[in-house]
């Protein structure tokens, strides 16, 4: 694991953070790499409920390296158009399949600036929690290219195609005042206060069983596409295989016996 992207895990989560705060958080090819190697191998990790993602120092990702798109400026045409097809489906498209495929729920925790692909991770992420100092943009239009990291599928999606058009076309750099009322945040907290406010939030989620955390995420992930005969087939499914398991029956034991229940399944 490159120095530049740390990973930490405490009981049942797996912390991810962007470590080069020098550079506020930019990615580096060789980072993007190691951060996909990361979130692929978390796939397979049964032992890891949650995954956070922050970033070290003052902002949580500034986007790509400047000075690795910058290595590309004296090519021809067809060697620029070729780096940036290869760094495009040989690592930021892959690195966001696999964040989109986690089972587990993805907490992004910000704070400063989230830029380019730092605004991916906040949107391929199922919680968000953002400090006052946060502030987006995704200015790819602005560089003379375009969106390269899912953005155009992702930001609709969460904003709504016309805030998601302001947002991209006019490279509106968006301030914490509005990120909760855009919906880009799930809460906002007090820069001080940012990592016990993240902590609480993965508390919460580790009160859930496993199981059903997992489930009832690919249940919410699944309904964006699905019609609604198809999502009622999936919750039956779903429902039907947590009530086999064994945490099903703590979980109504402990209901019962007001206690905290104690789980051990997947």
């Amino acid at each position: 694991m490159t120095g530049q992207v740390r990973i930490e895990h405490t009981e049942r989560v797996a912390w991810i953070t962007i470590d080069r705060p020098e550079a506020k958080g930019a990615l580096t090819s060789d980072m993007v790499a190691a951060l996909h190697d990361t979130v692929a191998d978390l796939r397979t990790r049964k032992c890891v409920d949650v995954v956070v993602i922050r970033g070290e120092g003052t902002d949580f990702c500034t986007g790509s390296d400047m000075g690795d798109i910058a290595s590309v400026l004296g090519a021809p045409a067809d060697e620029r158009r070729e780096a940036f097809d290869s760094s495009i489906s040989g690592t930021i498209q892959p690195l966001l399949r696999d964040l989109l495929a986690l089972p587990q729920p993805i907490v992004a925790s910000t704070r400063g600036y989230a830029i380019g692909i730092g605004v991916m991770f906040m949107l391929a992420a199922d919680l968000v929690i953002a400090s006052d100092t946060t502030k987006i943009s995704l200015p790819q239009p602005h560089l003379g290219h375009s969106l390269d990291h899912g953005e155009s599928w992702l930001l609709p999606r969460r904003v709504g195609p016309s805030r998601a058009l302001q947002i991209c076309l006019l490279g509106d750099v968006v301030g914490s005042e509005d990120l909760e009322r855009f919906g880009l945040c799930n809460w906002l907290s007090s820069d001080a206060h940012l990592e016990s406010r993240t902590q609480e939030v993965v508390d919460g989620l580790l009160a859930v069983a496993p199981g059903s955390l997992w489930r009832t995420k690919a249940l919410l992930r699944n309904s964006i596409d699905a019609s609604f005969e198809e999502q009622l087939l999936l919750e039956r499914e779903h429902a039907s295989a947590g009530a086999a398991t064994e945490d099903f029956i703590e979980a109504i034991n402990a209901q019962m016996q007001r206690r905290v229940p104690v789980y051990n399944n997947r």
